[in-house]
């Protein structure tokens, strides 16, 4: 059912907002004609006043259809090129149509003295749905809403003969929101329960009580809430409670002692030498830096010489030479150049290695005493780096590094 307004002349056009409402138990009725403020001088092209037409409401796909939103306004106006301007209003944050809010539209008209003045329509958009129907043409137009304290942005529109717009104004709401502060005790001692979590469920509000039972949370929607509180011994009780606008809401709960079941605690220590992790041992090993050997490998095998711990790194080749003497010839899989010895560092520091004397030329350059570095009862752990790409900055080495770690490096 259509119910609109007209002036004592009824060949005068009228610019008239047509409002959706949502209830069907809501009996159409005609709001009281608003005028302009100079209406009684207005002596434009742009003429007449704003009515509030109400509309039994159908479905929303329907009401927004562009062309059911046609027929209504040319069913209100018998004019064929009519503009026509409709939307939701809806919350900026959520999307969801916002109901009562107020939708306006605006307007310049000029006088015949060269005065100007706003002509405005106003209505409740029950359902978050608003449509104008037969707006000025060949003129500037403004459409914007409030709704709950916010107000959304000005949409500029300019029309020819028979253009429409469909345009959602989303409306920013302030937020509402209050607090829940209050006390636990035990039904039996009336001793304070410290230690509880209390949280308002279906968010993330939530505190602890204090030592004295005591407990605030903030930020807690208006409403109707539910406070879940916890703690192994009252189980897990739940709270109704009502928030208020700006307001702490105080409750004192009062809990009965209830152990609730917990699942076994499984806990696995591991041990890491304080040495190895201050100096960055570990880190290193988990960002697949190298080669390690670490303590742990150290104790589950029974080396009798250094040069065997070297053996189990892949990409490491010791080759033991002796003419008479024994000397160690060591290689790394990325090293470039042959007999090129591995830069070695004990501890964190730089050792200086030097290559054994030849004592003929049958005997090989790079040998070193390999064995004589470390021996295994004090070996701690050790890096090794084949080349220059996986080597850390402070490790360099043109051939290769080898960070070795002992036990007597720790004192």
């Amino acid at each position: 059912m259509y119910t609109w307004c007209r002036d004592d002349d009824p060949s005068d056009r009228k610019h008239v907002l047509l409002t959706i409402r949502a209830s069907v138990n809501l009996k159409p009725s005609v709001a009281p004609v608003r005028a302009s403020r100079t209406s009684a001088t207005l002596r434009s092209a742009v003429t007449g006043v704003a009515c509030l037409a109400v509309l039994s409401a159908p479905t929303e796909a329907q009401q927004l259809d562009p062309d059911l939103v046609r027929i209504q306004c040319e069913a209100i106006h018998e004019i064929e090129d009519q503009s026509i301007i409709f939307g939701l209003v809806k919350d900026g944050r959520s999307g969801l149509p916002i109901p009562g809010g107020v939708v306006r539209l605006e307007w310049v008209t000029v006088s015949g003295i060269a005065d100007s003045t706003f002509n405005t329509a106003d209505a409740g958009a029950a359902n978050g749905a608003y449509i104008f129907c037969d707006v000025p043409q060949d003129t500037r137009l403004q459409v914007f809403a409030t709704a709950l304290g916010g107000r959304s942005g000005r949409e500029d529109f300019y029309f020819e003969a028979g253009e429409s717009a469909r345009r959602d104004l989303e409306v920013f709401i302030a937020q509402i929101e209050g607090g829940i502060g209050g006390r636990l005790t035990d039904s039996e001692t009336e001793d304070a329960i410290v230690g509880a979590t209390i949280s308002v469920t279906g968010t993330d509000a939530s505190a602890l009580s204090n030592r004295n039972g005591d407990f605030s949370i903030s930020d807690v929607p208006v409403g109707r809430q539910e406070l879940l509180i916890r703690h192994v011994a009252y189980g897990e009780p739940r709270v109704p409670v009502t928030v208020e606008n700006g307001q702490s809401t105080h409750v004192e709960v009062v809990l009965e002692p209830r152990a609730i079941a917990v699942e076994p605690l499984s806990v696995e220590i591991s041990r890491r030498p304080l040495w190895l992790e201050s100096n960055g041992f570990y880190e290193r090993q988990e960002r697949s830096l190298g080669q390690f050997v670490t303590p742990e490998m150290i104790e589950q095998r029974s080396f009798a010489r250094f040069s065997e711990v070297l053996q189990q790194v892949p990409g490491v080749i010791v080759r033991t030479i002796c003419t008479p003497r024994c000397f160690e010839r060591i290689a790394m899989s990325g090293a470039t150049q042959t007999g090129c010895i591995p830069t070695f560092y004990m501890d964190g520091r730089l050792m200086h290695v030097r290559p054994a004397p030849r004592t003929s030329r049958l005997e090989p350059a790079g040998l070193i005493d390999l064995d004589g570095f470390a021996p295994p009862h004090d070996l701690a752990a050790v890096e090794v780096y084949r080349s220059i790409s996986e080597t850390p900055p402070q490790y360099y080495g043109r051939c290769g590094s080898i960070v070795i770690w002992t036990k007597r490096g720790t004192g």
